[in-house]
Parts: structure tokens; sequence; C-alpha cells
């Protein structure tokens, strides 16, 4: 998620479903006509998830229990157009709003919630869906969401009564997505739902095999096979680029490939036997794999029990299970780049010596480095900060921080500040940068770069009283410099009354003696003051 898991919910949905209007987007007001596009705290990832690959209705649920999406299942199965849903409060799904509230409070106390329960159609109609209901801690600000998956129980009814093999594969393509909501579970999900497929249409072998980047090795990454077959999975295989075999240049031009047995378009019956030989089946379906719009690999299917045959019903089902699978692996390669690019950025903030923080527009720290977690420890306080409140973690600050903040987030422009805070009793001076960050031309975090000056401000209060002591020195040496003068007139006046010429003239040389040893005086102090005003400017 871009340390920065910026949140486009519209992404990968039409515009005409969008809803609302586009200037009215204040956070947290749902009358406001919110867009999916605008609504915090849903990453891209999870977006290609609900929208790409999702066979059930699912809605995304923000923290005051408002629908923030919902994707095309869901409002078909309810009735909805998505600017009629979003922004609502979710217990307008259920036939009972109190029972809809029940519902959330248990998923809110246990982490999830799963039951059938009693929903009201746009027109009023009521019918039974089974819904599963669980809660998401946002990694960014620590606030809980929601995600809602959902099956019509009428659909699921039909799946039962489809014939044969057709039922079981229906119901191991709608019990995917479930599978797939926890990121952390994706590599055994994918495993799971393999041996249902693999089961449900009879194969002997299921599995996901991924090229390189210059498309000349092919591995197999998940994998299920019957206990008589030969694993396979971790085997690799490689290609020249320039003489593919013809399967994989269909898979790369995004064809799926089956071959039941009987003759292909431009196969010869030796090259289809080859193939299968190489197999081991009797027939084989392989189903490109999409991540970011190209083809990266596929799942294949193999039978080998007599005259089996994949069907055309078959291929549609587990074409869309390939479906599921892609975006199940295009969220956990996001999120990988995600992490991947958080763990860069906290490296390099870890390097900085000034405390670097980063909080959202509630002041919810998102990231802190090194420097900021030892100044906590420190001050003895609290040294787990990401996720919480920035005024939780400094209790200190006083109500001018907060003001500050928001200043950066209301004009949008960098704010230097010289503060002095006082933990307990220790005082300190901080010089601080606040600088916003934009998203979507709006102010959507800030990063700040603290700077503890208590000991330059001790130095340069230091400096300050020696060059006023000095001052005070220079001004009361020039006074004594008046001081002494006068007396010498005094005497000097006297000695022009006398009459002795010898002795007048010994006290009119040593008084101009004196004068001139004051003169060097008064020269030395302006000296001495060009120097004093030099320190000061530029010390």
């Amino acid at each position: 998620m871009d340390p920065h898991s910026t949140n486009r919910l519209g992404a990968g949905v039409p515009p005409e479903q969008h809803g609302g209007n586009p200037d009215r987007q204040e956070e947290g007001d749902p009358a406001a006509g919110e867009t999916p596009a605008r609504t915090p705290g849903v990453t891209t990832a999870m977006l290609q998830q609900v929208i790409e690959t999702s066979l059930s209705g699912i809605c995304i649920v923000d923290r005051k229990g408002c629908i923030a999406f919902a994707n095309v299942p869901l409002l078909t199965m309810w009735g909805y157009a998505l600017q009629e849903v979003v922004g609502k409060p979710v217990t307008l799904l259920w036939l009972s709003p109190e029972e809809g509230r029940d519902c959330i409070d248990s998923a809110i106390s246990a982490g999830r919630w799963d039951g059938t329960v009693a929903a009201r159609r746009r027109d009023s109609a009521s019918f039974d869906v089974r819904i599963s209901l669980s809660t998401v801690r946002d990694p960014w600000t620590a606030d809980v969401w929601f995600f809602l998956s959902c099956i019509d129980v009428t659909v699921q009814h039909r799946a039962k009564d489809a014939p044969g093999h057709r039922r079981s594969l229906e119901q191991a393509v709608a019990a995917m997505p479930a599978r797939f909501m926890d990121p952390a579970q994706i590599d055994p999900a994918i495993d799971e739902s393999l041996e249902d497929l693999g089961r449900a249409c009879g194969a002997c072998r299921a599995y996901l095999s991924l090229f390189n980047d210059p498309r000349t090795l092919l591995g197999t990454t998940h994998e299920w096979c019957r206990p008589e077959q030969n694993p396979r999975r971790g085997e690799s295989r490689k290609f020249l680029a320039t003489d593919l075999p013809w399967w994989a240049v269909r898979i790369f031009e995004g064809e799926t490939v089956l071959v039941n047995g009987a003759s292909a378009k431009g196969l010869t019956r030796g090259e289809e036997r080859e193939f299968l030989k190489r197999h081991g089946a009797t027939a084989t379906l392989m189903v490109p794999l999409r991540l970011k719009g190209a083809v990266v690999g596929f799942v294949g299917f193999d039978l080998n029990a007599g005259d089996a045959r994949f069907e055309d019903e078959d291929v549609v089902l587990l074409s869309a299970a390939v479906h599921i699978i892609a975006g199940a692996l295009d969220r956990k390669q996001s999120e990988y780049l995600f992490r991947e690019s958080e763990g860069l950025y906290q490296i390099v903030l870890d390097a900085i010596t000034d405390t670097v923080t980063v909080v959202d527009t509630r002041l919810t720290l998102l990231l802190a480095n090194d420097a900021f977690v030892a100044w906590c420890e420190d001050l003895g306080l609290e040294t787990n900060v990401v996720g919480k409140d920035l005024f939780a973690v400094l209790p200190f600050l006083s109500p001018t921080t907060r003001q500050l903040y928001e200043r950066v987030i209301r004009t949008g422009r960098p704010l230097t500040s010289e503060r002095s805070l006082k933990c307990g009793d220790r005082t300190m001076f901080l010089r601080e940068m606040r600088i916003p960050i934009f998203e979507h031309g709006e102010v959507e975090r800030i990063v700040t770069v603290s700077r503890d000056i208590t000991a330059q401000r001790e130095v340069e209060d230091l400096k300050s009283k020696a060059y006023t002591q000095i001052e005070r020195n220079m001004e009361q040496f020039a006074l004594l410099a008046d001081h002494i003068r006068n007396p010498l007139q005094a005497i000097m006046g006297r000695a022009e009354l006398l009459d002795d010429t010898a002795t007048r003239e010994q006290i009119r040389q040593q008084v101009q003696r004196i004068n001139g040893i004051i003169d060097q005086l008064d020269g030395r102090w302006a000296e001495s003051r060009k120097l004093s005003m030099f320190w000061r400017k530029y010390s």
C-alpha cells in the first residue's frame, strides 16, 4: 500500500456507477454524496479483490457503519444502484435494522460473524441471504472497517439442483471468495481452492504455473494431485523465447487451451497425443492467468479417467475460479510492493538523527523513525506509537500544537516554529518543520521534522549573558575614565596657582602622562566595542 496506501474505490468501476456529487466529498459526511473514489481507508488491492474477483455480493463498511462500496452482485441481489447505498447505514440491507446492529456488534466483539438472515430488497421484498461479516483494521489509521460477503440462499439451492459434478463445481467456485479475505492466507487458500476445484471436476491434477519475465522458464508454484500422481510442484521447464510451444503461444495471446482428445484447430493428432502423453492425461484445460492485464502464467486441470472430457459449462466455471485466484495474487503482489516501499522509507527515516513523524489529518501517527521512538523512551513514554493519536503519545503537547497542524491542513503550506515544551520537571526547546503531503489536491498527511535545541538555547543564553556583562563592564570603564579626568583637571588648575615654576611644570607633565594613558585606554575600549558587536552579529 504507498506508505502511501492511497484509496481509489472508483478504480475498475464505470463512471456511471459511482453516484454522488463529486463536489461534495467532506470526510465522514454520508449526506455529502461521498463517492467510492474519495472514501479513505480502502486500498487499491482491496478494490481489485472485490471488483475483479468476487462471485458473491460484497460491500465495504466504514467505521461509522455506513456503506463505502458495494459490488455489482450485491447491488443486483438487493435491487439498488450504487449511488443509492453509498453513505447509507449498512443495516438497510437487513429486514430488521435491529438484527443488523446485533450482527455488527457480534462481529466487533468476535472479529467475525456468519449466519443466514432475512434481507429486504429495494422493492421491500424479503429473501434469505447467507452473510459473512469480518472486521479489518486499517494499518494506517487503526480504524475498524467491515467486509460483508453474502450469497443468496436461493442461488445456492439452484446450485444444489444442478446435475452431478456441476453442482460440486459451482459450490467450489462459490466458496472461494471467502478464503481470500485474509491477505496472510492467500497461498493456503490457493492450494485449498485447487483441491476443491480438482475434486469437483474429476481432475487428477490441478496446478498453477508461472512464467519468468523473459518467458524462458515455467515453474509450478501451487498444485493438488491425486495420490497416484507424481507431484510436480517446484519443477521448472525451460523454453527458447524464439521457439515457444504452440500451447504457450496461445496462452500468451490470452486464449484458453482445451485439449479433449479430439482434433483442435491448427493441431495434428500427433501433436495432441504427444501433448496429452506428456501430461499423462486424456484431457487438459489451461486457463491464462493475468496480473495487471498481462499474462504471467496459467491454471491447469488434467483429466485421466477413461473418456472424461471438459464440457463448456465446466470451462466457464473454472475460468471464473482462475479469475478469483488472479485477483488474490494481484492483491498479494500489491501489498508486497507496498510493504517493500514502506520498509525502504522506514530505513531512510531511521537514518535521520532528527525526530520524524507522519500523521494523517486526524493526527494519527502513521510512521515514526527510530529517533522519535528513542526520544519517547528517554521521556519515559510509550514507544509503540504507530496507529495511535499524537496527543495520546505525547500528552504534554499544548493546544497550540493542534492549531499549528490545523493551519498546515487548512493552508497547505509548510510551517516552521520554535517553542518550549515541559514534560514533568524537564523543559525542552524544539525547532519543528511541518510539511504537508497532498493527494488528489488535498492535504492527506503531514510530515513533522523536529530537533531538540535545548542545549543550543542554553549556550545562546550563556552567550547572551556574557555579552551583556561585557557591555556593562565597558560602560563602567568609560565612566571610570571620565571620573579620573575630572580630578586631573582640578589638580592642573590648582598647579597653575603655584608660584614655583619647576613644581608647576612637573605637575603638568604628570597630568599629561596620565591623560595619555587614559586616551590609550579609550582607544582600546572603542576597538573592544567594535569586536563585541562583530561577535554578537556573527557568533
